[in-house]
């Protein structure tokens, strides 16, 4: 993913990617997004109903069990967003997303609407 997108990410969700700055033996997030810009918006609304979910359930962002991405990549065409701290209904959640990945380009977003 391109700097620019890889930043978006970041300032939004800095709780939820705070692994970035860790060594790989830690996090993966050290690498960054391991995938295409055409994932973005999948990844941006991902991130947004897992914090939201966390919220839901009295979380806040400071504390211990907040969730934490460790890893986000594209891997047999389809996206991997492995995190800590996950629930039953944040894993339902990633499962959605790993579904609809398989619909979308990592690299050009999702196709154009047929006239």
């Amino acid at each position: 993913m391109n700097e620019t997108n890889t930043q978006k990410l970041y300032e939004a969700f800095p709780r939820l990617y705070r692994g970035r700055n860790l060594p790989p033996s830690e996090s993966s997030m050290s690498w960054g997004f391991e995938c295409g810009d055409g994932w973005f918006d999948l990844i941006w609304n991902l991130s947004k109903a897992i914090e939201d979910n966390a919220k839901g359930e009295g979380l806040t962002p400071g504390s211990a069990n907040w969730p934490e991405a460790t890893q986000v990549k594209n891997k047999f065409g389809s996206l991997r967003f492995h995190f800590r701290n996950n629930t039953d209904a944040t894993r339902a959640l990633r499962e959605d997303a790993l579904e609809a990945s398989t619909h979308i380009s990592d690299g050009t977003g999702p196709p154009s609407p047929k006239d």
